[in-house]
């Protein structure tokens, strides 16, 4: 390997760790923080909804913004753009101006979707890298979750101190993470500008969902991958926005928020590691995924049925673990049942259903908790997607 090659990897390395521990200083207390300004359940959902509904609709030309300027610039905007959407929410009192700084920040993610690793795979190529890229994406993946712990408990620490405080520093991170790229980052002659057309950015768009939706129709295994994650992302919107209002009957401080994240986060990584022996075990795909998912939808129901801490955040905790090892078991089954041809396609609408299902899950799991009770949107959301895998068992047979 050559110093050159040694030099993108580490810098690819700092920069998606710099911006990782800047992300999230904010996620062991993002909802805390909405409740905290006056937002009920519901706004605090709808808030994150307009989140989900930027990725959506801004992926493609924020892609095509990288094929066309570079993914060096792209990335650099990124992080300004998240930077500049953390500032917003350190001093926004508002449900529009939470709004507003969502939708920077969404804006933000896009400009970064793809464009970062497409940088690192083109600048490998360049420099002639006969190496596998898996190892350093797995490091990537270690560094990830090391600073993300960090970062949260951090951002806990510092919410006990002033609530606007992760917010703060988290911007002045992704800050010191677009004026990194800026540095560090090199696009020389292995970028081959593209002729930007929105007009096809919509069509392949277009594309995209009309193929994978007949696709879908006619391939069982795909049906059933597109349907389960659509549902899991509909029901998993009560745990992942609501965890903090509900734990927080049962803890002392803010800070120890921090330490329930990183907990959560260890859960996800088991979770990831030990899906290979699980699916051993089951020697099954289809049912492995089925039963990860009843896993999934009974931790969801089951956790605000706990009267007592330890049960609850045990519950939750399984649940986490299912989280962590449904995405490499739906990987696997997906790859394994579709063409190589038609990979690139479903891949990106396995993308678009995550979003569509999130959605629609922010928007109920909200109206539910707010009017009528939150363990009500969490029974809900984790009884549907129980319903939904079981009517699913007559799918998904390989042909």
């Amino acid at each position: 390997m050559s110093r050159e090659t040694r030099e993108t990897i580490r810098h690819y390395l700092l920069l998606r760790s710099v911006s990782a521990f800047g992300v999230s200083f904010i996620a062991a207390v993002y909802a805390t923080f909405l409740i905290s300004k006056g937002l009920n359940l519901f706004e605090v959902n709808l808030v994150n909804f307009f989140y989900f509904a930027t990725l959506f609709i801004c992926e493609v030309p924020t892609g095509a913004f990288a094929d066309v300027f570079g993914r060096k610039l792209s990335f650099v905007i990124s992080c300004t753009l998240f930077a500049f959407g953390m500032f917003i929410y350190c001093q926004a009192d508002s449900f529009w101006e939470f709004v507003a700084a969502e939708i920077v920040a969404a804006v933000g993610t896009t400009f970064a979707s793809g464009a970062f690793q497409a940088w690192l795979i083109d600048r490998l190529k360049f420099q002639e890298y006969k190496g596998l890229t898996n190892p350093i994406f797995a490091q990537e993946g270690q560094l990830r979750g090391g600073v993300t712990i960090l970062s949260a408990i951090g951002g806990a620490y510092l919410a006990e101190k002033n609530i606007a405080l992760p917010w703060l520093v988290g911007g002045v991170v992704m800050t010191l993470a677009a004026v990194l790229a800026a540095i560090y980052m090199k696009e020389e002659a292995e970028f081959i500008r593209k002729k930007f057309s929105f007009a096809d950015g919509l069509r392949s768009m277009k594309e995209t969902i009309v193929a994978s939706a007949k696709y879908g129709a006619t391939n069982r295994p795909v049906r059933f991958i597109l349907v389960a994650g659509l549902a899991q992302f509909f029901a998993i919107q009560p745990a992942n926005m609501q965890w903090q209002p509900f734990f927080g009957q049962f803890l002392p401080n803010k800070t120890s928020f921090g330490f329930l994240y990183a907990s959560i986060a260890v859960a996800v990584i088991i979770g990831s590691a030990i899906a290979p022996w699980f699916l051993r075990k089951i020697e099954d795909e289809k049912r492995a995924i089925i039963s990860v998912q009843l896993i999934i939808g009974a931790g969801i129901a089951l956790t605000v049925l706990c009267r007592n801490f330890a049960p609850a955040l045990t519950v939750y905790l399984v649940h986490e673990v299912a989280r962590g090892m449904f995405t490499p078991l739906k990987d696997a089954y997906l790859n394994d049942n579709i063409p190589s041809k038609e990979r690139a396609t479903l891949l990106s609408f396995d993308s678009i259903s995550h979003h569509i299902g999130g959605m629609i899950g922010l928007l109920i799991s909200g109206a539910l908790a707010e009017y009528l009770s939150l363990p009500s949107a969490w029974i809900f959301s984790g009884v549907t997607l129980i319903i939904i895998t079981l009517l699913m068992l007559k799918n998904g047979r390989r042909k």
